[in-house]
């Protein structure tokens, strides 16, 4: 029996500590609003930057900082990391997104920085310290193991969806903002290892955001494939200018995140109100309203009439190019 994985990434941990002590909040703020590493002052932070600072001229700083402007942030560096799976030698164990190598800036860009990567770990001996330093984790990895028993997620959202998977792993990092959900497959008809990265800030080890991120390797790819039947609906971005807080970026970031993020966003309402969690599901339904997401209570009503349908759509996939439809309903 399938079950959820719970773990810290070494070389998650590596990437984002010199993401931490090098300039990347400096650059990111002024295109994002905000840093998108922690500003948390804590022990585990406090002995990550005593570790680097004498390092802090190595030529790996400056390689990450000249990659940035060109989209080496968020889920990147994440993706990047992560790729590596169990190697010992910093060797891509698994096929990196198209969107991944490009904002990385190519293929020859990421072997450079992964050889840099190397080399630098093998100058500072990073892991070692990372073993002495990783028990800071013991308890977020306990809170985060309860709440990845909570529920029957992985049936839950298999069934819900209509595909099965090949893996499923949580990742805490406490030194990053924002949580993550990847997915790896060697072709695109493989199942898929999905690995969803969480931070530590905020409520992001709760059951809300684990099927959140969850969601997003059943979804994601499918606002991919049906990018041109996406793209029929994209009227619906100019009318959600309006409902949209100022300064704030989620699901605004381009039309298909925005399609992302309106169907996932629903889909965790709709299952926490089938887990008998009306609360949270209410809570998140009003604050997902007030973000600017006006489509979701059409959507919910969309997913009653697929689960009601079962027999004609086995699949979300098979329900999905219907689905976008709800984009053209009325919301003023």
């Amino acid at each position: 029996m399938k079950q959820i994985s719970v773990s810290v990434n070494p070389y998650l941990e590596f990437i984002n500590s010199i993401l931490l002590t090098g300039r990347y909040n400096e650059i990111t703020t002024p295109y994002v609003g905000y840093g998108l590493m922690t500003k948390q002052i804590n022990e585990y932070t406090e002995a990550i930057k005593r570790f680097f600072e004498k390092y802090r001229q190595n030529p790996v700083y400056s390689y990450i900082e000249a990659m940035i402007p060109n989209g080496f942030t968020f889920s990147r560096p994440v993706e990047l990391a992560l790729s590596l799976g169990n190697s010992k030698d910093f060797s891509v164990q698994y096929p990196l997104s198209d969107l991944c190598i490009k904002y990385c800036g190519g293929n020859k860009k990421i072997r450079e920085l992964l050889q840099l990567l190397k080399d630098f770990e093998i100058e500072t001996g990073y892991f070692g310290f990372f073993k002495e330093v990783k028990r800071y984790y013991d308890p977020i990895i306990a809170q985060a193991k309860l709440v990845a028993e909570q529920l029957p997620y992985i049936p839950l959202l298999e069934k819900i969806y209509g595909k099965e998977q090949s893996s499923y792993h949580y990742v805490i990092s406490s030194l990053m903002c924002g949580n993550f959900g990847l997915n790896f497959a060697e072709t695109a008809k493989d199942a898929l290892d999905i690995i969803c990265v969480f931070s530590t800030e905020g409520q992001s080890i709760s059951t809300p955001i684990l099927l959140h991120e969850f969601s997003h390797p059943f979804i994601n790819p499918l606002t991919e494939k049906y990018a041109n039947l996406v793209e029929k609906y994209k009227i619906a971005y100019e009318k959600l200018e309006p409902y949209k807080l100022p300064n704030y970026l989620s699901g605004y970031g381009d039309w298909p995140e925005c399609v992302n993020e309106h169907l996932i966003r629903a889909m965790v309402i709709y299952l926490l109100r089938k887990c008998n969690l009306a609360y949270d599901a209410e809570q998140m339904l009003r604050n997902d309203l007030y973000c600017g997401y006006q489509y979701i209570p059409f959507i919910l009503e969309r997913y009653k009439f697929y689960e009601q349908n079962r027999d004609r759509y086995p699949s979300f996939e098979t329900f999905y190019p219907s689905l976008l439809n709800v984009f053209s309903e009325d919301i003023g």
